[in-house]
Parts: C-alpha cells; structure tokens; sequence
C-alpha cells in the first residue's frame, strides 16, 4: 500500500508508515493528510498489524502545514474548514488507532509536525531533532490539537511557554520534558526505533489495546470510576486467551507465544 506522498510496508506485525515529501519536509497538505487517514483506517482494519511506527523520509520528521497550501484555501472558507477537519479527524484517529503507535522523529518537528507527533503513542527522536509548536510565530492557532494535547502532556504552565513563545527544543530536552520519550544520536535512531517496534510485537495485542483505552480514559474520568472501570476490564481480560498463554509460559519458565 503506497503513494507518491505516503509509504507504507507490512512486515511480522509492523506497518511502517513514511511521509514522503522529503523536499517540503514532509510538510502536510491535503493529499497528504488524507493518505494518512485512508492508511491507517485500512491498518486499524488488518488485525495482523501488532505495531505502527510513524517516519518522515529525509532530513526531517514533518516541518507542520505547508503554508504555500493553506494560503491558497485561506479565503475559501470550506475548504479551509474540510482542510482543519480533515487535519483534527486524522490526528484523532491516530490517537485512538487500537494498536502503538511509535513516532520516529529527526529533523524538523514543527507546528503541525509536532500536533501529529503527539497524537502517537510513543516517541523516539533524534538528539539533535528541533521540536516546537511554531503557530504564534506565523500569527497562527493550532488546529491539530496542540492546544489541547500539549497541555495535557506536559502541563500548562510548560505548553504556555512552548506555544506562546513559539520556542524549539533539542530532542535531548524534548525527552527531558516527557514530550518524547527518549532522545538518542541520529545515527542510532533507526536501531532505537526497530528494538521498541520487536518488543512491542511480542506483548499481547489484546492486553496493549486494553492498555491504550485505559490509559486513554484516565484523563477524564474521575479515579473512583477509573478504578471500578480497571476491576470490570480485567476480569473480563481474565477470561481471553493471551491472559492464560502468559500464566502458562510463566509457569513452564518460557517466552509467551501471543
């Protein structure tokens, strides 16, 4: 499955996905935001499909929106309007994918680049990577859920200083924030990436989904309800098949077989 602006190979339980538009910097446009969606609404569909690791091709992860685009739609007010849906919507379902979702992120990670690193999972970037919400700089407002996502990760106080100085920050100082959770040298990268991507493929796929939607749920639901929701999950858990081949390895002393 691939396109010109988008590449995406299944191997063993991993979909590796590329933005490829190396010479914009794999800024996003609207072809582009709509392979997204169309991609990984056919991966969510591919119960073979363990893990998703999300790449950009070339120098950089994803710049944020092309601009060249945006102006040409800025004063067509549908089009720019399905262009923020479009953006929003495809964001979301990465963020609700049932399956990892991995950022591998070097170069620049910028506005919208950052929007949709933070819609994923988890994050692998580059030492030397540059991170930041750039809209204030361009007298602009996020529309891919910075706002709203930025906050919630790091806290108010630490998004407002990101989003209203529009700052950048090294990957080092992105992983010691928790806005990526580790930063290591670009040329080890690729290597850091494809470990995360074998140990995720060997966990239960059931037990992660169950994982993601807990976790995901934690935000906004008092912790009273949060805990009644874990007991009622994990006795239905109790009752799959991946529950009983984990026990059964942990007593004949063996890797689990998911």
């Amino acid at each position: 499955m691939s396109a010109d602006c988008l590449l995406c190979t299944v191997s063993a339980g991993h979909a590796r996905v590329t933005l490829n538009r190396p010479d914009a910097l794999n800024a996003l446009n609207g072809e582009l935001v709509g392979r997204l969606a169309e991609t990984f609404a056919a991966l969510r569909d591919d119960a073979q499909v363990r893990v998703v690791s999300l790449h950009g091709a070339g120098s950089s992860f994803c710049a944020g929106a092309d601009l060249k685009g945006f102006l040409a739609i800025l004063d067509d007010a549908p089009a720019l309007t399905a262009y923020i849906r479009a953006v929003r919507d495809t964001f979301s379902l990465i963020e609700n994918f049932p399956r990892p979702v991995l950022a591998v992120a070097q170069g620049y990670v910028l506005a919208g680049g950052l929007e949709l690193l933070l819609a994923c999972d988890l994050a692998i970037a580059a030492e030397d990577a540059r991170l930041g919400d750039q809209h204030i700089n361009f007298g602009l407002v996020p529309g891919g859920g910075s706002s709203q996502r930025l906050p919630r990760l790091l806290g108010p106080r630490k998004a407002k200083e990101l989003m209203y100085l529009g700052s950048r920050l090294s990957g080092t100082e992105a992983a010691h924030l928790g806005l990526v959770n580790r930063a290591v040298p670009a040329a080890g990268l690729e290597a850091a990436a494809e470990e995360w991507v074998r140990t995720l493929c060997e966990k239960s796929p059931t037990a992660l989904r169950t994982l993601k939607e807990l976790i995901h749920g934690a935000d906004s639901t008092p912790l009273p309800v949060g805990l009644a929701l874990e007991e009622g999950v994990n006795l239905n858990h109790a009752r799959l098949p991946d529950l009983r081949e984990g026990l059964a390895a942990f007593k004949e002393k063996r890797k689990p077989r998911f």
